[in-house]
């Protein structure tokens, strides 16, 4: 049986705090590099999920009455990326991954300060092609 393996970036974006930010990112393992603009003002930051399974959706938690008691605790990372967001901007998290060649996928999330959210999915190309080509061309997955 084949792994899922994924990589991850986003676009650049501002954050309200980056201290907060930082310190955020550290606590999902989130890799951030920033980038300047020209005629843009502030710091731009991106991010990027430090391991081969995509974007995180859980953190690490420990018992702060038991240091031997250890959990996972879910995260809902849009939601939570919103919050440090400078309302001027829109974060984009972008996700692609594999299973060997039995699939490719791909998935775009974007996200404002005030939590609005729009994705899409490399899935959806073969019913819009369909649906755009009309009955007569025949669209096929690209998946075993």
């Amino acid at each position: 049986m084949a792994n899922y393996y994924a990589t991850t970036r986003s676009n650049y974006f501002r954050v309200k705090d980056e201290a907060a930010f930082k310190a955020w990112c550290g606590d999902l393992s989130l890799d951030w590099w920033t980038k300047q603009f020209d005629g843009q003002e502030g710091t731009f930051f991106a991010v990027s999920a430090d391991t081969s399974s995509g974007w995180p959706s859980s953190r690490f938690v420990q018992d702060p009455n038991d240091p031997d008691v250890e959990d996972d605790e879910e995260v809902d990372l849009t939601t939570e990326l919103a919050k440090h967001l400078d309302p001027r901007d829109a974060a984009v998290l972008i996700e692609i991954g594999n299973e060997k060649l039995r699939y490719l996928c791909g998935y775009a999330t974007a996200v404002t300060a005030d939590g609005r959210e729009h994705s899409i999915s490399l899935s959806t190309i073969c019913e819009e092609a369909a649906e755009a080509f009309g009955p007569d061309i025949n669209v096929t997955e690209a998946t075993y």
